[in-house]
């Protein structure tokens, strides 16, 4: 290798190691967002200069902004096709891919809705039943008449229905 070849290469890689990730803030003209591809293309806020192919995560957290929305991003080594996502002020989606996340110090559990309402579904079936029996006539053994038991049943059930739980599941929460 020659000494110029020597001294540019080494011209250059100085001139790289001086270049230092810069922040910007952009508005989100549009989004690709799919299996393939999610980046995103923006404006910048103070110069209006174009961002095109913005990543919008790194896999374990994707960010979907939504269009016209401030976004910063950051540019690492200048090169603007280094560019990524950092925040946003309005998100239409957040993706997380996760063995598992912990929210406010996890001291509670999400649920599986299906299972859940499957198994109340069958507590229903038990109540279905024991209001059915209750509902039923029953006379007192020996005399004949109405059961006064019974009929203290029927007065407390007066009114009750069993729960429904077809609105359990909450739509903008998935796993």
């Amino acid at each position: 290798m020659k000494e110029i070849d020597k001294f540019v290469q080494t011209l250059n890689r100085k001139i790289g190691e001086s270049q230092q990730a810069q922040l910007r803030f952009v508005n989100c003209k549009s989004v690709t967002w799919n299996d393939d591809e999610r980046t995103m293309d923006a404006t910048g806020v103070s110069d209006d200069a174009e961002y095109l192919g913005i990543q919008l995560g790194f896999g374990y957290v994707d960010i979907k902004p939504k269009v016209e929305t401030t976004c910063l991003i950051g540019i690492l080594e200048g090169k603007e096709a280094l560019a990524f996502l950092i925040n946003a002020e309005n998100v239409e989606l957040v993706e997380i891919n996760a063995d598992k996340i912990v929210f406010n110090g996890g001291n509670d559990y999400f649920v599986f809705a299906d299972k859940l309402k499957s198994e109340l579904e069958k507590n229903n079936q038990i109540l279905q039943t024991i209001l059915t029996t209750v509902a039923t006539a029953v006379n007192e053994p020996g005399n004949g008449s109405p059961s006064a038991f019974q009929a203290a049943l029927n007065l407390s059930l007066k009114g009750k229905q069993l729960g429904d739980f077809s609105q359990i599941k909450d739509e903008k929460l998935i796993h």
